[in-house]
């Protein structure tokens, strides 16, 4: 095997839910079985999944540009997960059980912030 090609990369799926997301108690646990099972066979194939679910609260601060303002959607949900390139991130994505259900998933590569340089602050 090409060891180029096994190479795992981080990125992030962030999902938007729009007006008309199924969210009755069938729907959602028709939701959750299919999401487990695509969730275990994904990282089986080592793609180390790691979900953050966003709470509907919240607080904006700056500038007066916001999803609600625009009318976007908003970010409902983060799932963190390796995947060898962003074709790969972005077919797994689409894969996802909730992408026939009407939302909208955005795909990015991520990585740590850059690190603080004290040198860098004391040469301006």
């Amino acid at each position: 095997m090409d060891t180029e090609k096994s190479v795992m990369n981080p990125f992030v799926i962030l999902f938007r839910r729009g007006p008309d997301f199924p969210a009755t108690d069938a729907d959602n646990r028709r939701r959750a079985a299919a999401t487990g099972v695509w969730a275990r066979s994904l990282n089986a194939a080592g793609h180390r999944l790691d979900p953050r679910i966003l709470a509907s609260e919240c607080v904006y601060r700056g500038l007066q540009h916001s999803d609600a303002s625009t009318g976007a959607w908003p970010v409902t949900a983060l799932l963190f997960l390796e995947a060898r390139d962003l074709e790969e991130a972005a077919r797994i994505a689409g894969s996802h059980p909730a992408v026939r259900d009407g939302v909208a998933v955005e795909v990015r590569p991520w990585a740590p912030p850059v690190p603080f340089s004290s040198s860098a602050e004391s040469a301006r």
